[in-house]
């Protein structure tokens, strides 16, 4: 929570830097900027290891789906309470704003319910659009601060 306030009132970490980066002769330090200049780099850095690797484009071939190919045992309430209770009960929470250690505390009263939706997706081959997103943070791995070649995605 303190983090959260501290970051809108705009008082940042100390360990916390606000990134800037090198465009062609400017620099750019608007964070959605930054985030599609990185997230293209990361992209196309990507598709040329694949390239030189297989000398193919795999995200311009036709991926075949086979939708009765496997079958993925049900998940049961017992397992979903076996993650739950693995959790380390933080109070931070993902995409879904949902506080870890409420989930763990709340687990036997929601196993139902999150049985119910894993098993379904699984079921329909339909999953949540947060369960196929990521979170990215650019790592600085050594050299110039403001060359986005000199970071890596977390």
């Amino acid at each position: 929570m303190w983090q959260l306030i501290n970051r809108e009132i705009g008082k940042a970490p100390e360990n916390e830097q606000k990134l800037e980066l090198k465009v062609g002769n400017g620099i750019i330090s608007n964070p959605t900027e930054i985030t599609d200049k990185l997230n293209s780099q990361f992209i196309s850095t990507v598709k040329d290891l694949i390239k030189q690797k297989n000398n193919v484009s795999v995200f311009d071939s036709e991926i075949k789906h086979y939708r009765n190919s496997i079958f993925i045992y049900p998940v049961t309430e017992e397992e979903v309470i076996s993650l739950a209770k693995s959790l380390k009960g933080k109070p931070t929470s993902g995409d879904d704003d949902i506080p870890e250690n409420l989930v763990k505390q709340c687990i036997h009263l929601i196993k139902w319910p999150l049985t119910h939706i894993y098993n379904m997706s699984k079921t329909s081959g339909v999953f949540l659009v947060l369960w196929k997103t990521t979170k990215v943070k650019p790592l600085h791995k050594k050299g110039d601060k403001y060359d986005m070649n000199n970071y890596r995605p977390i």
